[in-house]
This record gives structure tokens, sequence and C-alpha cells, in this order.
């Protein structure tokens, strides 16, 4: 009753083609795509301080997800999605694609999950409207990403539920664990949420033992060790061209790295990346401002 392809196509077909073209594209606020960057540019350009526990809980988000995947391993609906990827222009496809073609298992959706997380996040850390709009918008937000992804024919609705259920649950847990250790100071609650994202990767290998698992794990144990050695100063980069040249090299570096997964299927190897992955994310701001304070970061306020 709660894997049936028919219901899948019932919700497909109850949209017109050019509006669930529309609502893949909304998908993407739930992607990995749209929150990693999110919550990176929040750490570097906003708070370091505040969004840096983010960082560890979207992590452990991801974890989370993956291991519940692959304990469960519940096959995809196998519905068409309402707009064919190849009828597209190239440009449009590239984009379409990831929204409608997955190979990984079906329950719960990740992609409600992380929309829980980051728009969850966005309602809590940001200082924009008022408290009552920003959890307004969250909740839409979540709705919309947890809806397209039965539209587009990628998940059972018991899949989003779950997920957003999952997600809700997850985020209370995390913020409970930050908010029980800041007795303890900021630096000790940011900790506890690392090394919570590194238990339950770990957990997540067990479960499902994929390289990009182990990746998981790697960019867990490096952003929980740069935190350790390396934090952040109390400033974010200036939002200027400047200020923005430490998170391009920083990208690049990324980057370069991480064409190295495109050949290699090693588990260590992808933890390796991993781990230099979180640890130049967390680090970087640290880096950036012993090698020049004056031009990357403002000056705090006397």
């Amino acid at each position: 009753m709660w894997f049936e392809s028919a219901r899948v196509e019932a919700v497909r077909d109850a949209f017109p083609e050019w509006l669930a073209f529309l609502v893949a594209f909304l998908s993407h606020l739930g992607s990995v795509w749209f929150v990693a960057p999110a919550v990176v540019l929040a750490f570097w350009y906003l708070d370091p301080r505040r969004f840096a526990s983010w960082i560890g809980i979207v992590l452990g988000c991801y974890a989370v997800m993956i291991g519940l995947k692959g304990f469960f391993e519940t096959p995809r609906p196998g519905v068409d999605p309402a707009v064919a990827v190849e009828s597209l222009p190239l440009p449009v496809a590239l984009v379409y694609a990831p929204a409608v073609e997955i190979s990984t298992s079906s329950f719960p959706s990740g992609h409600a999950m992380a929309a829980v997380v980051i728009w969850t996040m966005l309602a809590l850390e940001l200082d924009v409207g008022t408290r009552r709009q920003r959890i307004a918008t969250a909740a839409a937000m979540i709705g919309l990403v947890s809806l397209s992804r039965v539209v587009v024919g990628v998940h059972f609705p018991i899949d989003v539920v779950v997920g957003t259920l999952v997600g809700l649950g997850y985020v209370a847990a995390m913020l409970a664990i930050r908010r029980r250790m800041r007795t303890r100071g900021r630096h000790a609650a940011t900790t506890a949420v690392f090394v919570t994202s590194v238990v339950l990767a770990s957990l997540a290998l067990v479960t499902d033992g994929r390289a990009d698992t182990a990746a998981l794990l790697g960019g867990s144990v490096g952003g929980a060790l740069a935190w350790r050695y390396a934090p952040p100063p109390r400033e974010s980069w200036d939002r200027t061209l400047r200020g923005a040249l430490p998170a391009v090299l920083g990208s690049s570096l990324l980057g370069g790295i991480a064409l190295t997964l495109l050949v290699v299927d090693s588990h260590l190897v992808w933890f390796l990346v991993g781990l230099i992955g979180g640890a130049v994310v967390v680090g970087l701001p640290a880096f950036a401002a012993t090698r020049s304070p004056v031009a990357t970061f403002r000056q705090p306020a006397n």
C-alpha cells in the first residue's frame, strides 16, 4: 500500500507538464548542490561562529539519510518524469536531469530531510524579517521540495513524509545537543556537533558501505579537526571582490582534489578527499586570517 507506483503516477498526472517541469527545478532547493554551498557560504560570509555548527549538522543529516537508505534499500517507483530529459536542450537537461534521474534507494527522501535542515537553519539563524515570517517561508519551502519529489516520479509519498519527520527529529536532537553543550561555551557546543556527525557517518558506513559514505566520514573528521585546531576568527569575510578571493582559491583546491574521485573508487582515497575537504572548508577562514587579516577580514568593532 505504501509503495505503489500507481499513487506516484496519479500525483504526476495531476500536474500539467509545464508545471511539473518547474517543480522539478524547485526540488533543487533540497539538493546537496544547494544545501552544501548555502551552509558553507553562510559560514564564510555571515557568521563563522554561529554557522560552524551547521556544517556538522548538515554532514550528520546526510549520514543519517545514507544510513537509512542503505538499511532499507527500497527501490524507486520506476515512474517516468512528465518531461523526458532527452527532449530538452543540453544546458537545460544538465540542470533538469539530476532532479529526475536518481540511482540510490528511495526510502526515506534525502531531499525532504535536507530541505528540513537547510530551511530550518535559515529560519532560526538569519536575521531577515520576523521569526514567524522565516518559519512560514521555511515550511513552504520544505513542502514544495517534498511535493516535487513525488511529482517528478522519484519518490513515493511515504518517502517524503518519513523524510520530513526524520529531518525534524534529527534537527531537534542536534539543536538539543548544541544547546546543552553551550553551557560549556560555543566552541564546545560546535565540537559536540562535529563529533556527533562523525559517529553518525561511521554508522552510515556500516549500513551503506559505499565509497561516497567514506568521503562523508572523512569530511566530518576533517571538519572536527579543523574546528578543534584552527577555529575561525569572530569576523566573517568581507562581501567584496577581495573578500571572495579566499573562497575562490579554496573552492578551486577542493574541485581539483575532487577530480580524483572520478577515477578512483577506493574507500581510503574517498575518505582522504573528504578529510581534506572538511578541513579546508572549516579551516580556511583561520588560515586566511593569518595571511591577510587586514585585507580579508573586517576589523572587530571597538
